[in-house]
């Protein structure tokens, strides 16, 4: 399968600089390809969204383009944190190949490059976080360099999508180089994003108002939406590791932020996240609402996906520590080999057996 992603990494390219952690590759024509094709997707809402703000100071807008905007917005969340993040980075259940498609379109709507892209770059955020070989980390950046507060928070909002490492498809893209539904979405990226930003709203300006309501809801419900809601995905890489509450003493700077949270239906809580990285729920306590954990909920009792993971029950103990209710008999599978992003989810023997023959060599 090494030509099915010859745009992200060609076979052929051999670095001329070596990165210090395992699975980065520094330069070379994914670099360039990286930066042409976020560039392009961000520049567009970019423009999209002023345009937008222009046509709401200068026309009329109704429900038609507000609608537009809401349900898109509902549809692309329920595609980032389910698909790209809970499904095909964190493999937290299970579905049959029409869903798993299903789910990758859903996800590439919010047009934040491919299926096969973002979920290998989130395997390295979590293999490395906010550590030497984390992407987009707030206190250091691509190459391991500690950065100040407030360029850090620029650089693991926006600023990451333009420097010159990627991830390395044969380390952090197991099991979705030769995953044919994540292939599809790969190949059909761009006019995924076109049905997305353009030609969706149309047909939902045509269907519900009139050809006068075209531009508006393109721009309203389109681009305004992809990028108004792209500023709450980087937010939980940024924000989402500076700012908020740590119930567990990760070793990252992961925080849960329940305005991050109710934006993204439930990615917020990214303290729980990273704490049980493969689990299909983020929010953890009745309180934390986690509308995608829900939503797989629903699906789990429809049969449209099975063996969803769950993260075990804590309650505080006299000292106010957070401790599980039950204790697990056995690790969970959760374990994240530094090393090797394809082995992020060993359980808890083989990392010790990994670590032992390591520690003995």
């Amino acid at each position: 399968m090494a030509t099915a992603f010859r745009d992200i990494q060609p076979g052929e390219f051999e670095p001329t600089e070596a990165h210090p952690q395992h699975g980065v590759i520094i330069g070379g024509p994914a670099a360039r390809a990286k930066r042409i094709e976020y560039g392009i997707l961000l520049s567009s809402m970019v423009i999209g969204s002023l345009g937008a703000l222009y046509w709401t100071l200068t026309h009329a807008t109704g429900w038609v383009e507000w609608s537009a905007f809401l349900f898109g917005y509902i549809l692309i969340n329920m595609g980032v944190g389910i698909g790209y993040h809970r499904f095909y980075t964190h493999r937290a259940f299970e579905a049959g190949p029409k869903m798993r498609l299903a789910i990758g379109i859903m996800a590439q709507m919010a047009c934040q490059a491919s299926v096969l892209k973002w979920a290998a770059d989130h395997r390295r955020h979590h293999a490395f976080s906010d550590r030497v070989g984390d992407l987009h980390s707030p206190y250091i950046d691509g190459h391991g360099k500690k950065m100040s507060k407030w360029k850090g928070l620029g650089i693991a909002h926006f600023g990451w999508l333009f420097d010159n490492t990627t991830s390395d498809m044969n380390v952090y893209g197991k099991g979705l180089i030769d995953d044919p539904q994540v292939l599809w979405c790969h190949r059909h990226r761009w006019s995924i994003a076109v049905f997305s930003s353009i030609i969706f709203p149309a047909l939902w300006a045509l269907a519900f108002g009139g050809p006068e309501h075209i531009i508006g809801t393109i721009l309203i419900g389109g681009f305004f939406r992809n990028f108004f809601f792209l500023n709450f995905v980087m937010g939980v890489n940024s924000i989402g590791h500076v700012f908020g509450s740590q119930r567990f003493k990760t070793k990252d700077g992961s925080r849960n932020n329940w305005f991050m949270a109710w934006m993204t239906f439930g990615d917020g809580w990214h303290n729980n996240h990273h704490q049980h990285p493969r689990s299909a729920y983020a929010g953890l306590m009745w309180w934390e609402v986690d509308v995608n954990g829900y939503i797989i909920s629903l699906w789990e009792k429809m049969g449209l996906v099975w063996n969803v993971q769950r993260a075990p029950k804590y309650v505080r103990d006299s000292d106010g520590n957070w401790v599980q209710k039950k204790k697990l008999n056995v690790q969970s599978p959760e374990a994240m080999s530094e090393d090797d992003g394809g082995l992020m989810f060993a359980d808890g023997k083989k990392t010790a057996e990994t670590k032992a023959t390591a520690d003995a060599g």
